[in-house]
Order: C-alpha cells, then structure tokens, then sequence
C-alpha cells in the first residue's frame, strides 16, 4: 500500500552495510531523506546517487539523514562502494522488508515507460561513473522512490516513481529539506 503526506513513517530498526545501527525512531529530531533505488549494479541508479553525493554538505549543513536503500545483498553493496568512505547510510535490503513496508513497487508498465523518458541517457551517464562494472541483482522492474521523514517523525515528502529514473528534481529536494513546516512540532502542522 502506498503511504501518503502527513502520515507517521513506518518505523523500522535496521544496519547499513558497515553494520551502524539505523533506528527511525531514534532519528526524531532530524530530518531523514530514504531513497529507495532498485540495485547496487543499476546505472541509473549509479548516477542518482552520484547526484546525491555531491550534495552531502548541504544534507549536512541542513540536519538530514541520508538512508540510501538498494535490492542488493551486503556483500554486492559493499563491491559497489568499494573501499571509499561515505557520509550516507547504505542499506541492503534482498529480502525487500523495507520496500515493502514503505509500498515501493516493481511495474513492468513503468519499466517499459523508462525507455520513453531518458533511460539510455541516465544508463550511458551512470555506467560511466562505475570504478568497475557491476553486475545488477534485484528486481528488473523495481521502481525508484522517495520520502522525507520530517523532525516529528511524519512524512512531508513521498514520491513514488512513474519510470525508472524518476527521481525528484535535486531543487526541489532541497527546497523541501530547508522548508521551515518540516522543524515544526506535529501539534504545529495541524494548526
């Protein structure tokens, strides 16, 4: 089932793949960016976290947690990052308890959409910026998705992707990350 603004955020207790603790709950207070792409061998999915890396500093400067979430088991994910250190959380999820629970989806419709929306763009940028080739796992037809987690622990963002690749506008991200509703108390909001 797919979740909607202003609702709580499924609360899940889970390990990156350098085995730090993620506890949503205990990330009340911050802000919190999950990003769900399909798996460590995707390109596109190489690209938008490429996109997202260079961003880190303003992830930081505005207390945002970055929980990037990927098919792929730990052993794949930890070959794709090599020995690099990174300011996000990377989390293997090939069981899909979290896609699940967050209702991220596999469409063979909005796969086939992706070739009429820059697929082979995204494919030719992202599989450049591999330091070695990886082969993908997971779902062919797994969807990117979105959501921000506001301090108050609901969610003030949820983008479910039309097509691989749809990720949000990288301003329009930000613009939401500095929004001042998401600091507010959840009594505020509804006020």
């Amino acid at each position: 089932m797919k979740l909607s603004v202003h609702q709580p955020a499924p609360l899940f207790k889970t390990k990156d793949v350098y085995g730090n603790e993620i506890d949503l709950k205990k990330l009340r207070g911050q802000k919190v960016y999950l990003a769900f792409e399909r798996n460590a061998g995707c390109p596109v999915c190489n690209l938008r976290t490429h996109e997202l890396l260079k961003q880190s500093e303003f992830f930081k400067i505005n207390n945002a947690v970055v929980v990037m979430i990927y098919e792929s088991s730990v052993e794949k994910m930890k070959e794709y990052l090599g020995d690099d250190t990174h300011p996000f959380h990377f989390v293997a999820d090939p069981q899909n308890n979290l896609y699940s629970q967050y209702g991220v989806e596999t469409s063979v419709l909005k796969f086939f959409a992706s070739m009429f929306n820059g697929l082979m763009s995204k494919v030719k940028q992202g599989t450049k910026l591999f330091k070695k080739p990886i082969k993908q796992d997971g779902h062919l037809t797994r969807i990117p998705s979105e959501f921000i987690v506001g301090e108050d622990g609901t969610l003030s963002l949820v983008h479910y992707g039309a097509f691989i690749g749809d990720h949000l506008p990288l301003e329009t991200l930000k613009k939401k990350l500095t929004s001042p509703v998401l600091a507010r108390p959840a009594s505020a909001l509804s006020a």
